[in-house]
């Protein structure tokens, strides 16, 4: 009993001892006897790691809008042609990133892209051809792409840097031909006005990279739905949405004439839809073509079985709209829409405002994936007007039109509108008159120009198109241009002139306008202006814009015409142009018949008290305007035949005295 005691008691001790050792942390095992204290050795100082510094940015940042093409995919693609590699096919994959680093929003953004090796685009995500062209489309000689309707770019000081509201990022797709290599296009820009785009660099075989610098740093602040400011042109088109369903829309289309003078006759307009939609009924004009096979065998005939897609007013991805003729204005079934029905024709605003604005209006079907969202609406693009000398901008999304209502206290509101604006063209068709000068001081006319309305192709009889025309006597005035031929020679003999041989060819105009100097004196002078018609068109409601800066103010009055002075077009620039129309009874100017021209004329009366210091040269008008046209001048002024045999007698006189001089010495 006792041993079983001293045996508990050792392993009692044992067991402190091992828990001594375990929360002292000292080693296991027999206790070290006699040695001296281990020294603690200290713990090693952590070292001071310093973070790796960013990677340099391969381009500085951009005071505008920054602009990055990134090729992400080269794929060869069926056929394949080993034996003519050159002609290979492969798929191109890009990402195009568009981003407003500056200060100001950016509306109505495009950009540029020129390819080299014969690309054809075959998507961009949301993205569309500037010109309306739809896609595949070759894009060889570059492209530009743009937002339907028009994109913003709005600034980060307005959206605390926002990246959804100030960037733009899409992908791309297309087929390019060559070797294997990386897709990348030759230069890369945005097509805003006033922006500066570097020359644009490439990184790496798979990255390009341009900076478009602002033209200045006025911060803008926008509204949430923002509207871009109305703009200016020669032509502007609202597309007003009225009504807006799942399905589809009703849309006002209104044309005006902002130009200062042009009148544009059988207007024809064109649009390219971007997602699909068809016109199944037009108020106040119509389509030239009805294209129903594109409904009746696509997405249309899938989408609404139950509709009779054969009464479908238009079906094509660009329709032609047409104007309805003056009877149809009252008519309930296809007018009765304010300004409709004017035959195609657009008057200038200071002639008649009622009649410069033209309108329709019509019933759009949308297509899925559209076609269930009410407040999805893509306007067209690719708007073409008149005969292709206009050029119509895409869609801009502006403040809704408000429309006064008669009948009600308040007024109503487009849901939605758009503002396409269409400007003549440096590339003008040929002239379709000429003006020619004479003085009732000169029996010669300083005719029209050759070949001022442009020369036929083939030409007989032959005759010299680069000559200069020569002097007429003003007796052929009336005589048919054809015909001039013995009057210009008679001329020229009696006038000691040798023709030159082939003869200058004729004008070639349809209607030619004399400017004649009637008489001249200390108080006032006076001129002529006939108009003949040598064509085969009668011109109802004619009208004449003529520019006379240095004789303008001296202006008194037309006699048989109507004359007033043009309203100021622009805000800076003053007026010096007469508007001259036809009074009741001369406000038609017949065609030739048998050889004679349609003929009027009217004498107008200046006075010199206004422009004191005005010379004869200044009694002819710089420009005339005949319906909007732009008329050919003549080459030059008469002169007057007194002053020539003045100058000649003196002449004759000083050579008689010097030569008596000589012989008495």
């Amino acid at each position: 009993m006792g041993g079983c005691k001293v045996g508990v008691g050792v392993l009692l001790i044992v067991l402190f001892v091992m828990v001594v050792s375990v929360d002292g942390q000292a080693p296991i095992g027999p206790p070290v006897v006699g040695g001296p204290a281990p020294t603690p050795v200290p713990a090693p100082a952590p070292l001071d790691f310093a973070p790796a510094p960013e990677p340099a940015p391969l381009w500085p940042p951009c005071d505008g809008v920054d602009v990055v093409y990134q090729n992400t995919l080269v794929e060869k693609i069926y056929p394949f042609l080993n034996d003519t590699p050159w002609l290979q096919p492969y798929k191109f994959s890009s990402i195009v990133t568009v981003t407003n680093m500056g200060y100001s929003t950016v509306e109505g953004w495009a950009i540029g892209m020129n390819f080299s090796n014969n690309e054809i685009l075959v998507a961009a995500d949301d993205m569309h051809l500037e010109d309306g062209r739809l896609m595949p489309v070759d894009v060889s000689n570059g492209t530009i792409l743009t937002q339907v309707p028009a994109g913003i770019l709005k600034n980060a000081i307005e959206t605390a840097g926002d990246f959804g509201q100030i960037r733009k990022t899409f992908v791309i797709t297309g087929t390019e031909f060559g070797q294997n290599k990386f897709s990348m296009p030759k230069n890369i820009n945005i097509t805003q006005k006033g922006y500066n785009c570097s020359i644009a660099e490439t990184f790496f075989n798979t990255t390009m990279h341009t900076c478009c610098s602002e033209p200045n740093r006025n911060v803008t602040l926008t509204d949430e739905e923002m509207y871009l400011p109305p703009e200016k042109g020669n032509f502007t088109i609202t597309y007003d949405v009225t009504q807006a369903y799942p399905g589809s829309y009703l849309a006002l289309v209104t044309i005006s004439n902002d130009s200062p003078w042009t009148r544009l006759e059988n207007w024809n307009l064109s649009w390219t839809w971007q997602e699909n939609e068809f016109i199944t009924k037009m108020l106040g004009a119509t389509t030239r073509a009805a294209d129903l096979d594109v409904c009746l065998n696509g997405l249309a005939a899938k989408t609404y079985q139950q509709m009779d897609l054969n009464k479908a007013l238009s079906c094509s991805r660009s329709p032609e709209i047409i104007d309805l003729p003056l009877g149809r204005i009252n008519d309930t079934q296809v007018g009765g829409i304010t300004y409709c029905c004017r035959n195609g024709t657009l008057w200038p605003a200071v002639l008649d405002p009622e009649k410069s604005k033209s309108a329709f209006m019509l019933d759009v079907m949308k297509l899925p994936p559209q076609s269930s969202k009410i407040n999805s609406i893509t306007p067209p693009g690719n708007w073409r007007l008149g005969d292709g000398r206009f050029q119509c901008g895409k869609p801009r999304r502006i403040e809704p039109t408000i429309f006064p209502d008669p009948y009600l206290s308040h007024d109503t509101s487009a849901f939605k509108t758009w503002q396409v604006t269409c400007n003549e063209t440096a590339v003008k068709r040929p002239r379709m008159c000429c003006v020619s000068f004479s003085k009732y001081t000169n029996e010669s006319i300083v005719p029209c120009r050759t070949c001022a309305c442009g020369c036929p192709k083939k030409i007989n009889p032959v005759c010299d198109a680069s000559a200069s025309s020569m002097l007429l006597p003003y007796s052929a005035i009336t005589t048919p241009p054809l015909n001039r031929t013995p009057e210009i020679l008679a001329w020229a003999e009696m006038n000691h002139k040798v023709p030159p041989n082939p003869l200058p060819c004729m004008d070639y105009c349809g209607v030619a306008i004399n400017w004649h100097i009637v008489s001249n004196y200390t108080g006032g002078w006076s001129s002529r202006m006939t108009l003949f018609d040598w064509s085969n068109k009668t011109y109802a409601d004619w009208y004449t814009v003529v520019e006379m800066p240095n004789a303008y103010l001296g202006f008194e009055k037309a006699y048989s015409f109507n004359a007033t002075a043009m309203p100021p077009t622009n805000d800076t620039a003053p007026n010096t142009s007469l508007l001259v129309t036809g009074l009741e009874g001369l406000n038609y100017l017949m065609a030739a018949t048998n050889l004679s021209a349609g003929k009027l004329q009217s004498v107008f009366s200046f006075t010199k008290k206004t422009t004191p210091n005005i010379r004869e040269a200044d009694f002819f008008p710089t420009k005339i305007y005949f319906n909007g046209e732009e008329c050919t001048m003549p080459e030059g002024f008469p002169i007057t035949a007194a002053a020539s045999m003045l100058t000649s007698t003196v002449v004759t006189l000083v050579v008689v005295v010097m030569c008596s001089m000589i012989l008495f010495l």
